[in-house]
């Protein structure tokens, strides 16, 4: 969701409490586009975060705190010299825009008091800090804005501030029903949902679906279409989510499944049959949990790129070879017509003579005795072009017996770099990242110098931890570590151990504890170990089980890989629902 004019209006009446009245001790700015204020109020410290980055502009209390850099940037020195020790007197919203006033108290260079702003605009890429002075002139801001950039508004120390272009755009918080009713027939080419987006500020979609939800009508619809009964919801439901806008915020973040994908401040009636919404007592916590999550899956998924790019390109590779290898035993396998050449040579070679090109031979070998015609060397001896036909023979026949050996070679090569691309795909914390990695690095594939930071064994994280409808714990490898880990150190000789058939996945642990596992634990068991696999998106999964005793790791087998006995096979086909309504133990260091 964008940080939008609901968020932030409900973010100051969070902040006014906290910070009126307060004193900012210290400024620093960790970030080029972060800026951070310490603001005491009798004996509480908040550290404010106030951000302009163009992908995530954000403000909000923080309890994560950063290095403060040894030389501090020249928009931090002008805060410090004219904001530092200063008192915030009032923290407003401009209009129901996404434009935040901290208006501060200090002293000027006569010692006079002067109240300053620091204006906080959350605009995406145009998203910016500036310091005003009482005359609401530029001081410095965070990012420069020239006449090359934009000729209606110019951020640049000395001139005049002017707001972000409202577009004509009107504020949600009050606005009576002849009014709107007004906007709604003078803009009836709109639909429902852009209407509210582009005629009130800070209106984020999310919102605007929301109204129109709770007034019974499609967003989409286009306000044309809507009878006058239909108004007269559409402005009820806009009237009544103003007004608990006002009275109340509801912090939480929206998961779809277990995936985070958004963040409200407002009850979104309108989600509720397929998301989960966590809740939160404060809005700084929400903001904080949810970008912190967010900022933690973009470095996970640039971390991972480079190592998904030396797998995939590692495991075509292989497959090419093996395509070759497979293309070599077909036409060795056909050998056996240069023995049948040599056999007939050998048969006619009185008849035959030095210089032929062809020799069409009986062939002895066929019942129905059909003459075959043999290709031959002119600059060859019958006995010569024998023994060549002989010698293709033999050496096919060697390279049949070698081929084998190099195809069984690179089909495991192909499956473990597949179990460490399924590895990588189920992975999400760093430190399963930085095991997959460590384990590529100590393979056979690096041909790389290892460095000292790399040689260093990982701290092992944990496999995930499910229990079962019926109270069994089922522990689920995200990588090769954690498979080792399941199948060699946690299972006892009464406890089940599954993987999916042929096919890289997660090895799975039913911890028996005394009792006997029944079908329809086995069942989630299995569900989870097809889910966990190469086989996700496929149907009737074949997923082996067998008693933990019979499970053994071969001395200086790669990472990952067993071997087992007395298997049984159930088929299954994964689905994420099954997964989902499984009860997960979160693990505590």
């Amino acid at each position: 969701m964008a940080y939008d004019g609901v968020t932030l209006y409900h973010l100051i009446k969070e902040f006014k409490p906290l910070l009126i009245g307060g004193r900012i001790r210290k400024i620093y700015q960790p970030e080029s586009d972060e800026i951070r204020l310490l603001v005491n109020l009798g004996n509480q410290k908040h550290h404010v975060l106030l951000s302009a980055n163009a992908s995530n502009p954000r403000a909000y209390v923080t309890a994560k705190i950063k290095e403060n850099p040894s030389s501090p940037p020249s928009f931090c020195m002008v805060l410090r010299k004219y904001i530092l020790n200063g008192t915030i007197v009032d923290i407003a919203q401009h209009e129901t825009d996404r434009v935040m006033e901290i208006s501060i108290s200090s002293k000027n260079e006569f010692n006079e008091t002067v109240v300053r702003k620091l204006l906080v605009e959350i605009m995406g890429r145009n998203s910016n800090v500036i310091l005003v002075d009482e005359s609401m002139k530029i001081l410095d801001s965070m990012k420069k804005v020239g006449s090359t950039s934009s000729r209606y508004r110019q951020i640049l120390p000395g001139r005049n501030y002017v707001y972000p272009p409202e577009n004509g755009r009107l504020s949600f918080l009050d606005l009576d029903i002849e009014n709107f009713m007004t906007l709604l027939s003078g803009h009836a080419e709109l639909s429902v949902e852009k209407f509210f987006m582009q005629i009130f500020l800070g209106i984020s979609p999310n919102i605007s679906k929301e109204i129109a939800f709770r007034s019974g009508i499609d967003p989409q619809t286009n306000l044309a279409d809507l009878n006058k009964k239909q108004k007269q919801f559409l402005f009820e439901s806009f009237s009544q989510l103003t007004t608990t806008i006002k009275e109340k915020f509801e912090p939480g973040i929206l998961y779809l499944g277990r995936k985070m994908v958004d963040y409200s401040t407002v009850d979104l009636h309108y989600l509720r049959h397929d998301h989960r919404f966590e809740r939160y007592s404060s809005i700084s916590v929400m903001l904080e949990d949810y970008y912190f999550k967010r900022d933690k899956a973009l470095r996970f998924k640039t971390k991972a790129a480079n190592l998904r790019h030396q797998l995939d390109t590692l495991v075509k590779k292989n497959i090419k070879k093996l395509e070759n290898l497979n293309h070599d035993v077909e036409t060795s396998h056909k050998s056996e017509k240069f023995k049948l050449y040599g056999d007939l040579i050998t048969a006619n070679i009185y008849n035959l003579k030095k210089g032929q090109e062809i020799a069409t031979l009986v062939n002895y070998f066929d019942p129905e005795l059909q003459t075959i015609e043999v290709p031959l060397k002119v600059n060859r001896t019958p006995a010569q072009n024998a023994q060549h036909y002989y010698k293709k023979y033999n050496k096919s026949k060697i390279a049949l017996k070698h081929l084998a050996g190099y195809i069984i070679e690179t089909e495991e090569k192909v499956y473990y770099l597949e179990s460490l691309i399924n590895s990588l795909n189920h992975s999400t914390e760093l430190t399963e990242l930085d095991e997959i990695r460590h384990e590529f690095l100590h393979s056979e594939f690096n041909h790389k110098t290892i460095s000292k930071e790399d040689k260093k064994k990982q701290a092992p994280s944990k496999p995930l931890h499910y229990i079962s409808s019926e109270g069994f714990h089922i522990f689920v490898g995200k990588n090769n570590y954690q498979n080792d880990f399941i199948s060699t150190k946690m299972g006892t000789n009464e406890d089940c151990w599954l993987h999916v058939k042929d096919a890289p996945g997660s090895h799975v642990l039913i911890v028996a504890g005394g009792r006997f596992i029944t079908e329809k634990t086995l069942l989630e068991a299995g569900n989870l170990a097809a889910w966990y696999s190469k086989s996700r998106g496929s149907g009737n999964v074949p997923v082996d089980y067998l008693e933990f005793k019979y499970l053994k790791k071969p001395s200086k087998a790669k990472p990952g890989m067993v071997i087992f006995t007395n298997q049984n096979t159930m088929y299954v086909t994964p689905t994420q629902d099954a997964v989902e309504t499984m009860k997960v133990v979160v693990e505590t260091a």
